[in-house]
């Protein structure tokens, strides 16, 4: 899926081109749209600095969801949907990498009414529950994200969603942070706070986007979720039961 939709840049030398069997440079492109390209440089849209339209930019050339990831700093985000586009179960397994052990996720095969492998030796899995949301930027950038929330930000915002005074959940923005420290014995929570719009626009400079623009940075659906292989989970499976 493409996040972002192709911008023209300034206007540069053609290369030389060859035909299909590389026999040497083709005679110069006689399309009407390069003889007479209506747009000046005074027209064009300026290439954006700063950090959010870096992610931005980095997120777009991949083909997976982007997650979207909680921090100290407050950030302010909105929802897209009033619910959730995807639901699911997933497992966390450990594996190994060049840099020592990590945590994958695995979608569990119960979500789509299968057996699954890593059920079968004692591992639970995760409830998850995604929603499309749009990061809003230093300059006041969209940046489509996928939030994977487990039980207790879903109930959060199952509350908001409900609440006649916040919801639905596209009616306002909201003001997301996470506290604490990881690690061994340490604990992180992610609070999340609806503002309105006149808070977002005087505590944080946030204008209002327009929905052109929203509508320009896309949604996930649930198809971005992946199914892994019986035969993957069932090679998984066996090296956990070995292990233990």
């Amino acid at each position: 899926m493409s996040d972002a939709q192709p911008r023209t840049l300034r206007s540069r030398p053609r290369p030389k081109e060859e035909d299909e069997d590389g026999n040497g440079a083709l005679p110069p492109s006689t399309d009407s749209d390069d003889a007479s390209d209506p747009l000046t440089d005074a027209q064009l849209p300026p290439v954006l600095g700063g950090w959010s339209q870096g992610q931005k930019e980095m997120d777009s050339t991949s083909t997976f969801a982007q997650a979207f990831k909680p921090d100290a700093d407050i950030q302010i985000i909105k929802f897209l949907d009033d619910a959730p586009y995807a639901n699911y179960r997933r497992h966390w397994i450990e594996r190994m990498g060049q840099n020592g052990s990590y945590k994958r996720p695995y979608t569990c095969l119960g979500t789509v009414q299968m057996e699954c492998p890593i059920c079968s030796v004692g591992d639970r899995p995760q409830a998850v529950s995604s929603f499309n949301i749009v990061v809003i930027g230093d300059e006041n950038q969209l940046t489509l994200k996928s939030w994977d929330v487990g039980a207790r930000l879903f109930n959060t915002l199952k509350g908001y969603a409900q609440d006649a005074r916040i919801g639905p959940l596209t009616k306002g923005y909201f003001a997301v942070n996470k506290t604490g420290k990881g690690g061994q014995g340490g604990t992180v929570s992610v609070n999340v706070a609806p503002i309105g719009p006149a808070a977002a626009r005087e505590d944080y400079n946030i204008e209002a986007p327009k929905p052109e623009a929203i509508k320009a940075v896309g949604k996930y659906d649930s198809t971005i979720v992946e199914i892994p292989k019986v035969a993957d989970l069932k090679e998984i499976a066996a090296e956990m039961a070995d292990y233990d």
